[in-house]
């Protein structure tokens, strides 16, 4: 290590002895030694390409630490265990997904000046108490992973990135020779002029590195899919015809797991992978698909935007994606070992709805703004951000895009309190500006349309389609996509196979995560209220009823479905007890309580649990699940003086959404109760609250 920049045949030595390779890939030397020797450097470079080189080696060379700032959680994994055990680099991470213990672990190494690279969450910057710490690191090389983020003209502009030019200015107050490096594959002529004004507004100059965004090995293919159940059946032939593995992009979590459990079925080995697992159970995952012990994994971007497998044969997209940049971007994951590998996308037109409300979620209103103004102005209390969401009944987005905001235009701040982020109201004269987010529902909304025209316009090469998105003025026809060398032989559902596949998602069964805090384990629902199906459509409307209707409130159909699955639950765990969880409409709980005890022949109670306080309202007619929680925050009791047999409990109810009525239903009987077995929910159905306003999607 050493102050003196190394030579051009130093690098080259360097990247051969120390890294392993053969030698630097195109135009990555001349990136580093424009990063060395100017300081600042926008390198936009296409997937695959490695551009994580740019900062490794330069760690080795320059004193003090590199900091990673990076979205991609599961990137953070590999690139840390690949610095560690690949290339003696000590590198460490910051991020959500690791308790207290083990980020304190790594901010003591990190001070002790024991690690080199601290890859660190961009919503780590946000806390007051991180920021500081991270300030006060000697900071040699600043690299902004993903840097589109931090343009509101990028396709995947996060709130939480505006703090990176914070921390980047304030950095360099203190560290005045400190390297900025931002690093992408989706930087558009736009995106590009707007990163370069941010990261130079001090008046330093920003050095562009620009590749032609050719991916050559990577054949695309279109393929129309009407519909769920049509396709799950294409992504099962697909798959089957494939050599290798690879990942099946889902729009949302429910997706990832209808995916997976589909397959598991038809005997391929896959799993489901999104954000809402634990940690551990991703780390897992992430590791044994590195080690080919699956053959799919079905993912949101949580896994997919990160993961460094260079053997991945194939993307298939089960959704589009929400623009045409991240489109390049996650397909390029594949073949990164510079081998054929395939890109397909699954074609269902009204996939549009997804993305448009992704869309509505984040785009704030003028009045929208002014309810959190004004409740954080007259809060008796400095409220913290789950405060903030549950009192205004905003979409959890919106909340989070409008508190930026606020904080940038100066009318909040916010500070640490207590160990908690809490927010101050400093002004609340005239309006804010809504530009940057007018500006960004025009860009979302442009580059959906983009998609949509790919994925319909069978005339255009759809990798050229693809480069030309991204500012590359070299794009040629690839010789090898589906318009380019059409498929002799298009793919065919049977209509027998679409039917035998709706009639699996009408009943499939729906898992209910465990928690543990308070402690339960993984429970069943057995209808999906997504698929809207005849079963879910007549429990619903029997539910509140009265009279001889209400006598069971299900079908005989339903009823015998619950009994297999109970039957099934109750074998596997060896439950001895039924409680059902109170309710002021479901009108026929008792005798369908009392019919599966008596089926299963175990003890029932219908009125171990009740409610010592009413909840103000039904979970359906509040507007967020922060709202939901504070609902029914312990106003459950259990009934003293009685006894609950020994051994697993089955916890049921009609339906869960949130799953603040189980998570309260549980409290009461660890807490009052002093249950101490294990606790498994079992409800009739499964359902998905909006967020943001009333009802069910």
């Amino acid at each position: 290590m050493t102050n003196t920049l190394p030579s051009d045949q130093e690098l080259e030595h360097l990247v051969r002895e120390r890294f392993g390779f053969d030698g630097f890939r195109p135009g990555q030397r001349e990136a580093m030694r424009t990063l060395l020797d100017e300081q600042r450097l926008l390198c936009i470079q296409p997937t695959g390409h490695g551009k994580s080189l740019l900062y490794q080696l330069p760690s080795v060379l320059l004193p003090g630490i590199t900091v990673v700032i990076s979205p991609l959680l599961a990137l953070m994994r590999d690139q840390q265990q690949h610095l560690n055990q690949r290339f003696g680099l000590p590198a460490g991470s910051l991020n959500s997904d690791q308790n207290d213990e083990e980020n304190n672990i790594v901010r003591t190494a990190a001070q002790a000046g024991q690690l080199k690279v601290l890859f660190v969450a961009p919503e780590q910057l946000e806390h007051p108490d991180r920021f500081a710490f991270l300030l006060q690191l000697p900071v040699s090389l600043l690299v902004i992973d993903e840097a589109h983020c931090i343009s509101s003209w990028g396709h995947d502009f996060r709130p939480s990135y505006r703090q990176i030019i914070t921390f980047v200015r304030a950095v360099e107050s203190r560290h005045n020779t400190v390297r900025v490096l931002g690093l992408t594959a989706t930087a558009d002529p736009h995106t590009e002029q707007d990163i370069i004004a941010q990261l130079s507004s001090d008046g330093r100059p920003v050095s562009v590195h620009r590749q032609s965004m050719e991916r050559a090995n990577i054949a695309l293919r279109v393929i129309p899919a009407s519909g769920e159940a049509a396709k799950l059946a294409a992504c099962e032939a697909l798959i089957r015809e494939l050599d290798g593995c690879g990942l099946v992009y889902c729009a949302t979590r429910e997706h990832t797991e209808t995916v997976a459990e589909y397959l598991q079925g038809r005997g391929i080995s896959a799993q489901g992978y999104h954000a809402g697992f634990p940690p551990e159970a991703k780390k897992r995952l992430q590791q044994e698909f590195i080690e080919d012990k699956y053959k799919v994994l079905s993912a949101t971007n949580a896994l997919g935007m990160g993961i460094d497998k260079s053997n991945l044969r194939f993307i298939i997209h089960y959704d589009i994606p929400g623009s045409i940049t991240a489109y390049y971007q996650e397909v390029g994951r594949a073949g990164r070992d510079g081998n054929a590998a395939k890109g397909l996308l699954l074609f269902d037109p009204r996939d549009r709805r997804i993305h448009d409300h992704f869309i509505s979620a984040a785009q704030p209103k003028p009045e929208d703004f002014q309810s959190v103004l004004q409740y954080i102005f007259e809060a008796r209390e400095f409220p913290n951000l789950q405060t903030i969401k549950r009192t205004t009944g905003l979409h959890p987005t919106r909340v989070t895009v409008i508190l930026a905001e606020l904080l940038e235009q100066g009318y909040l701040e916010k500070f640490s309190q207590n160990g908690r982020v809490v927010y101050r109201a400093l002004r609340q004269d005239g309006n804010p500006s809504l530009e940057r987010y007018e500006r960004q529902y025009l860009v979302k909304t442009r580059e959906l349309d983009r998609m949509l025209n790919y994925a319909k316009n069978s005339a255009a090469c759809r990798m050229s389609t693809l480069r030309s998105a991204l500012g590359d003025n070299t794009a040629e026809r690839c010789g090898h996509c589906c318009t380019c060398h059409p498929v002799t032989q298009p793919l065919a559902i049977a209509s027998d196979e679409e039917k035998a596949i709706r009639h699996w998602l009408n009943q499939r069964v729906v898992a209910i995560a465990s928690a543990k805090r308070p402690e339960y384990s993984e429970g069943i629902a057995v209808l999906d209220g997504t698929q809207r199906s005849p079963l879910f459509v007549d429990f619903m409307r029997r539910r509140t009823s009265s009279g001889s209707e209400a006598d069971l409130g299900v079908s005989e159909e339903l009823m015998q479905l619950l009994i297999t699955e109970l039957r099934s639950l109750i074998h596997r765990s060896s439950a001895g007890a039924i409680i059902a969880i109170p309710s002021r409409t479901w009108t026929a709980r008792d005798a369908l309580l009392q019919r599966l005890g008596n089926e299963m022949g175990i003890p029932y109670s219908p009125d171990y649990l009740s409610w010592h306080r009413q909840p103000s309202a039904r979970q359906g007619e509040l507007l967020n699940n922060d709202q939901r929680r504070f609902n029914v925050a312990d106003r459950m009791g259990v009934a003293h003086g009685r006894r609950v047999p020994t051994g697993p409990v089955i916890l049921l109810d009609d339906y869960t959404g949130s799953g603040a009525t189980i998570k309260e239903a549980v409290r009461a009987l660890r807490q009052e109760g002093r249950l101490r077995q294990e606790i498994i929910p079992f409800t009739v159905a499964s359902v998905r609250w909006r967020l943001g306003s009333s009802g069910m999607i």
